[in-house]
């Protein structure tokens, strides 16, 4: 099941993976994952980031989807990660820059924004509703965990506005 998704404004293409080997779960995933690419998706200025961000996050996803990806005993990335990951990148606010993302070995997946050694904010997701979070902000630091339902927690806006403000 390989599909291309474009954006309605801008004439750039991207292939989503192969369900070849992935579960239903998977595919419906990657069905709703177009759906609201198509929906987000704005001209070429304001889309890129996004579509660079979902573009990682499905790569990541397709690589880490397996026990031990990284030779030392990872845990494999899950749907419910994966799923709970790309909602976190669709409720971004758009003034605050895409981050980095990256899979974690106990199977969450994180996301890093860096502005500086000491102006660092890191979040990650398990598929279990709840972001764990950390900041380094000059010599302040700040940790956490919050409930992660249908939109981002206050603290978790607040502290990227602090980063970037």
């Amino acid at each position: 099941m390989s599909m291309a998704v474009q954006c309605i404004d801008c004439p750039s293409f991207y292939a989503i993976p192969s369900g070849i080997g992935f579960s239903d779960d998977f595919k419906n995933l990657v069905k709703n994952i177009k759906n609201q690419i198509q929906e987000i998706c704005e001209p070429l200025t304001i889309g890129r980031p996004l579509e660079e961000a979902v573009k990682s996050l499905i790569e990541i996803y397709r690589e880490c989807a397996e026990e031990n990806w990284d030779g030392y005993n990872a845990l494999p990335i899950t749907a419910n990660a994966f799923e709970e990951a790309s909602n976190i990148i669709n409720l971004l606010p758009t003034s605050i820059p895409m981050p980095e993302i990256l899979a974690e070995p106990g199977g969450e997946i994180g996301f890093e924004w860096r502005k500086g050694d000491r102006h660092v904010f890191v979040l990650s997701v398990g598929g279990k509703h709840k972001i764990n979070y950390a900041g380094i902000f000059g010599s302040n630091k700040i940790h956490g965990s919050e409930y992660f339902g249908e939109s981002l927690p206050s603290v978790i806006i607040e502290n990227l506005r602090r980063l970037y403000s």
